[in-house]
């Protein structure tokens, strides 16, 4: 039987993660703030100079420079935009968390890092048939597999019982709970929760696997775009069991079957250039 880990445990790991994410967080609220301007978001993401690096960087991809090349954080952010920094500041954080490989999940960096942007773009899009706000849906699909992150540093210290198959047919969070009592959908509700972001993204994010009938929108809509993203070749280990398409989830999460399919055309005709800017 798994030990159960606690709160302490999990965030002491978190904490040795890189900050981009909470400061996500915080960016969000700026934005949606009416008396923010760009000097306070600049101010913020100066607060890590590992992320402001990256930020320069991807704003220096093909992207979103055709011409000279930026050198400082405050002339990058004036030239992408004001409505453009989160997800700019997304891309960064998300490529900032995913630098290392899941080794007991047997995920790459750069497949969670595939996996999570393309699923952010399609709950993004998908959002905008629905009732569901399109910078949380996005934030859901970039931040849903930190759970995961977190318990693959606690599980290598399972030794071999870290290694099983997790690609079962019972699914990754019946591996998780037999191995630390814990699903990275619970995890990841700890950490965001820990991070300050809004309570309607940790909801979205601990459920988007087992939903249940009081479930909101948005982790139904979360579930069909991870589903989405798994058919247009990004999966992760252990999960398809999960995407079961369902009218249910279609009428919670407020869209039509079509939609979904419209949503990851067009997520796809975004997601090579987008993850050319992060690899």
């Amino acid at each position: 039987m798994a030990t159960p880990i606690s709160r302490e445990t999990l965030l002491h790991v978190v904490r040795q993660l890189p900050a981009s994410p909470h400061i996500l967080a915080q960016l969000g609220g700026l934005l949606v703030d009416p008396n923010s301007d760009m000097s306070e978001i600049t101010a913020l993401l100066k607060c890590d100079t590992a992320l402001t690096a990256r930020i320069i960087r991807i704003s220096n991809s093909a992207l979103y420079n055709t011409g000279q090349s930026y050198t400082s954080l405050d002339e990058a952010l004036a030239r992408v935009g004001y409505n453009e920094v989160y997800r700019l500041t997304g891309l960064a954080a998300v490529a900032q968390v995913s630098d290392r490989d899941l080794a007991s999940y047997g995920i790459s960096g750069p497949r969670l890092r595939e996996n999570s942007l393309l699923t952010a773009l399609i709950s993004e899009t998908l959002a905008g048939f629905s009732a569901v706000e399109p910078r949380m849906a996005y934030t859901a699909g970039l931040l849903r597999s930190v759970g995961k992150i977190a318990l693959d540093r606690l599980a290598g210290d399972c030794g071999p019982a870290g290694k099983r198959d997790v690609n079962r047919t019972d699914g990754v969070a019946a591996w998780e709970r037999e191995l630390l009592d814990m699903t990275n959908g619970e995890a990841a509700a700890i950490i965001l929760t820990e991070w300050r972001f809004a309570a309607a993204t940790v909801a979205g994010i601990r459920d988007h696997y087992l939903l249940r009938p009081s479930s909101a929108p948005l982790a139904n809509l979360l579930n069909l775009a991870a589903g989405a993203a798994e058919r247009a070749g990004h999966a992760l280990p252990g999960e398809t069991g999960y995407w079961e398409l369902t009218p249910e989830k279609h009428a919670v999460a407020g869209v039509k079957p079509e939609n979904v399919d419209e949503a990851t055309q067009r997520a796809l005709a975004l997601f090579g250039p987008l993850r050319a800017a992060v690899a």
